[in-house]
């Protein structure tokens, strides 16, 4: 009872000075020792040798609190123990805000009206000292509160069937008939144990408050948009670390979406102060989300920490909001269209396009970039060039350099370049790092790095030319690992334990006993911990050769836990899709009779090695 009490404002005996209730207990209880002091007998302890009113209500009110404190067993035998000195421990900041004897008290009944309205708060935290999810709302400042009170009514006005399945709260709401009403198979998946993703797959336990989270896709939106958004998160149902889809309806021209809610903490709180270990958890997670859904033709296009939502208590990310389908614009890029063997394209060889006419255009900007430097702005669209068209989509500070030339046939590599700039976050602890106004300044910023030849080969791979005279753009630019340094001089220091983050919590997630790890802590800690590796020396060969080994093992080891699409694993002889409606269906023996039966999304995948549920018996499993 002590540990739940710890950090509890009920605790009388280590309540902060602050809780208004035990500071007027405080009061009385110094008021009953000044009363006490007038008497003749034994004042050593008043506690146990009087039994004023006062002291009697102050006893009472303990035994309601800590029934097993032993002061519920004190009798009224006179006792030799010193007096112990109730503010000896307390610092001069704090026992000024107590009150003294002498000020005036708020009526009985204000007063157990104060009590009442506390122990109703006190319900609010659960056996962790957390806050309920559905009590946050009052944490809130009035006005974000009015806010969001407002935002709900809007809300359920609008969709009035959510009030019959979900209470609304605080931006969240309960799914009142997760464990009676609903199938949640489809959207839970059948990620084994051993998995990263085992969170997703978890049940969640019956009696337990099950949060879900509501989007609201606003009228805005074009049908065919919408239509597309609740497409591709219907396949995304299965992938790992992404927020699965559980429902979506409408009415009217109001679209919601219900996705199951992901506990997380603004990046800005962790991002300087999360071990290494956390932060390879944080990327782990979300290099396995986009691995899964770059293998269904799908680019997130705006990766950002905002859309990952990361517990670094648990070490659990997931990958949510925006994405669309890959979409291939032909044009005169100098790089193929992506394939299963080459997932971002490959540069097409010299007989696939006109040497001579990128060699001019070369040429032309290269001569640009001669100019004396007052002669710097930005270019005018001569008369007659036609107007590049591509998606642009994505947040100020991490577009890759093809969407900033409005490549035609983007590639998932948008969401990689995307990622990297959040680890330049971790590692030059500034967040955020670039903020250009424009395309224009987004691609100085990059050329200030890498230097402006590699821009100009980046430009023509994206048949676009890159021509500057600004004179800090220098030719060859600087490595990232020397941009890194001279960012964060304290780069190579070790970071002072945080006990609340992953994994110094010991809160591990469910799967963590088998975690794959892209190197092992046991067998290569000797290695991780070596001057090669954390000083600014350079790594030598084998080490290079050593962590390329790790790579490709890791990558052979999460290849039985990637989900595949449908039509794809061991058991992708049984699946097809129906030649009329092409819904996807799947071929299964019941009761020793074949059957067809038509899936919703999430059914029948494969993960690994393993068959789908519906051919666990053909395999043995």
């Amino acid at each position: 009872m002590a540990t739940l009490f710890s950090q509890h404002s009920s605790n009388p005996l280590e309540a902060g000075s602050s809780d208004v209730r035990n500071n007027i207990y405080n009061l009385k209880y110094l008021s009953a020792e000044a009363l006490a002091a007038e008497h003749n007998a034994s004042s050593d302890d008043p506690i146990q040798s009087y039994t004023i009113p006062e002291l009697e209500q102050y006893h009472q009110h303990l035994s309601h609190i800590l029934p097993n404190h032993p002061m519920n067993g004190a009798t009224s035998a006179p006792s030799k123990n010193p007096l112990v000195d109730l503010d000896a421990d307390m610092s001069d900041e704090e026992a000024a805000v107590i009150p003294v004897a002498g000020n005036d008290l708020e009526e009985d009944e204000d007063e157990e009206a104060l009590f009442e309205d506390d122990d109703e708060e006190l319900g609010d935290v659960d056996a962790q000292g957390e806050t309920d999810e559905e009590m946050t709302i009052h944490l809130k400042s009035p006005d974000e509160r009015q806010e969001i009170e407002e935002e709900i009514a809007s809300l359920e006005e609008a969709v009035p069937q959510l009030t019959s399945d979900y209470k609304i709260v605080d931006r969240l709401a309960i799914d009142l008939w997760y464990h009676d009403k609903w199938d949640n198979t489809p959207w839970h998946g059948y990620h084994p144990p051993s998995s990263s993703a085992y969170y997703q797959s978890m049940p969640r336990p019956r009696g337990a408050k099950v949060f879900v989270a509501i989007k609201r896709i606003y009228v805005t939106s074009s049908p065919e948009r919408i239509r597309n958004e609740i497409s591709i998160m219907e396949d995304c149902r299965g992938c790992r670390h992404i927020s699965q889809l559980i429902t979506a309806f409408r009415h009217y021209d109001q679209v919601v979406a219900i996705m199951p809610y992901h506990r997380n903490e603004d990046f800005r709180d962790f991002y300087r102060t999360l071990p290494i270990e956390g932060i390879k958890t944080y990327f782990r997670c979300m290099f396995r989300a986009l691995r899964d859904i770059h293998t269904r033709a799908i680019i997130h296009r705006d990766v950002k920490p905002a859309n990952f939502l990361f517990d670094p208590r648990t070490g659990i990310g997931t990958l949510c909001d925006s994405a669309s389908r890959r979409s291939s614009h032909a044009g005169a890029c100098l790089h193929s269209s992506p394939t299963s063997d080459h997932p971002h394209g490959r540069i097409k060889s010299r007989n696939e396009f006109n040497v001579d006419q990128v060699k001019a255009m070369q040429k032309e900007a290269r001569l640009k970039s001669t100019l004396p430097s007052e002669k710097v702005g930005y270019p005018t669209r001569t008369h007659g060039e036609p107007i590049s068209k591509a998606n642009r989509a994505g947040t100020r500070g991490f577009r890759a350099p093809e969407v900033l030339l409005k490549c035609g046939d983007q590639t998932g590599a948008i969401d990689v370049w995307a990622t990297g700039m959040i680890l330049l976050f971790f590692l030059t602890g500034k967040f955020p790092l670039f903020q250009s106004n424009d395309d224009i300044e987004a691609l100085m910023e990059i050329a200030t790095i890498i230097g402006r030849r590699k821009m100009e080969k980046t430009a023509t791979l994206h048949s676009r030319t890159f021509s500057t005279n600004v004179p800090s753009i220098s030719p060859e630019g600087t490595s990232w690992r020397s941009f890194v340094e001279q960012q964060n001089p304290d780069l190579y220091e070790p970071r002072e334990p945080d006990l609340r983050y992953f994994p110094d919590t010991r809160l591990r997630p469910p799967c963590a006993t088998s975690t794959i790890l892209l190197s092992s802590p046991s067998s290569h800690a000797q290695r991780d911990s070596s001057p090669a590796l954390l000083g600014p020396a350079r790594i030598s060969p084998q080490a290079q050769t050593d962590y390329k080994q790790d790579i490709e093992s890791a990558l052979d080891l999460d290849d039985e836990f990637v989900p595949h699409p449908f039509g794809q694993g061991v058991c992708a002889d049984w699946h097809f899709r129906d030649p009329v409606t092409e819904d996807p269906c799947v071929k299964a023996t019941v009761d020793r009779y074949e059957e067809v039966r038509t899936l919703v999304a999430g059914e029948g995948m494969a993960i690994g090695r393993q068959p789908c549920e519906f051919h666990q018996n053909e395999y043995g499993f």
